[in-house]
């Protein structure tokens, strides 16, 4: 396998496994799974913002796909998605 090619699966299975992660500590909050998913997703946070920062610094032209990722994943990490159900006064 080329190199190029095997970076670029690399660089791709880190981008998925990173909004996978975001998504399944959201998924499996409150529950047994919510602290080993919280570890993966710091690694996948961590390995996304290198390949963002890895991206800018040799200019490569995808590294603002890296940027939103990382984006994304902070989003999901920090907003509430459920429903709120207000109590009536």
């Amino acid at each position: 396998m080329d190199t190029a090619i095997s970076l670029q699966v690399g660089w791709i299975a880190i981008h998925l496994f990173g909004l996978i992660v975001a998504f399944l500590v959201r998924v499996y909050a409150s529950t047994a799974a919510e602290v080993p998913l919280q570890a993966a997703f710091l690694v996948g946070l961590a390995s996304v913002a290198v390949a963002t920062l890895a991206g800018e610094q040799f200019a490569w032209p995808l590294w603002t796909v890296s940027g939103a990722t990382l984006a994304v994943m902070i989003v999901v990490a920090v907003a509430d998605f459920r429903c709120q159900q207000h109590e009536p006064a």
